[in-house]
């Protein structure tokens, strides 16, 4: 997927240094996992960027079945 992008600045082996991330925020969903490299792609281009970056990443919005299965389980409140 990385050797797609087409960004100026990006640099080759982000997505591979952030893959346990990327497998975490995705819950293992490919679909989800291309939906957010697409996204980021896209901010990276409007923003004039060229180049993703795990904040970047962090701040895509992805389906809500990847975000909820991604966010870890709250414990109980106690009363």
């Amino acid at each position: 997927m990385e050797n797609l992008l087409r960004l100026r600045a990006h640099r080759p082996g982000t997505l591979v240094k952030h893959a346990a991330y990327l497998h975490a925020r995705t819950a293992g969903q490919i679909g989800s996992l291309s939906h957010l490299i697409r996204e980021a792609a896209l901010v990276a281009i409007t923003e004039g960027t060229e180049r993703i970056t795990k904040q970047l990443l962090s701040e895509v919005e992805l389906d809500a079945a990847a975000e909820t299965q991604a966010r870890p389980a709250r414990p109980a409140q106690r009363k």
